[in-house]
This record gives structure tokens, sequence and C-alpha cells, in this order.
């Protein structure tokens, strides 16, 4: 099976407008070299994808909303890794 890495794949306008911005986020995550800096930034990433996951157009009926939700979820969990690792560190 073969993945797009590309905005097409989901046909959303929620999903569009939040696209850039967690990628914009993710990068910053990837290129920061703190994991206080990081956490941050995966705060900011955190919130970004619970406005996804909290969408109010979501329906189970639309395999864009169903793919929408599971990449917000992903991203999430990332996101409270880095969190946490941010709070493992500091003892």
């Amino acid at each position: 099976m073969q993945y797009q890495n590309d905005i097409s794949a989901i046909h959303c306008n929620i999903y569009e407008e939040s696209y850039t911005a967690m990628n914009i986020i993710k990068q910053k995550i990837n290129n920061a070299t703190s994991v206080v800096i990081k956490a941050e930034y995966a705060e900011e990433l955190s919130d970004k994808v619970g406005r996804l996951i909290k969408c109010t157009e979501y329906t189970n009926q639309r395999q864009d909303c169903i793919n929408c939700r599971m990449i917000a979820n992903l991203h999430k969990r990332s996101a409270e890794i880095i969190i946490k690792a941010k709070s493992l560190s500091q003892r």
C-alpha cells in the first residue's frame, strides 16, 4: 500500500486550514535542540490537533473525517510523549 504525503488525501476545509500550521509546528519540534523547547511546541501542536479531534463537522460516515481524526489522535499522542519527556528530564 502506498501512502500519500499530500494534503489532497483528506478533502476537508477544516483539515486543510490546520494542515500547514501543524506541519510548521512539527518542523519546529524536529529542529528544537532541547526537550523544553520541543515541549513548548508540542503543547502548541496538541492545542491545534485538539480542535480537529473535537470537530463539530465530524461524522463516522465520511472516510475523510475518520482519517482526519486518526491523524489528529496520532499527533496528539506524539505531543503528549514529548511533554512527558520534558517532565521526566526535570526530575
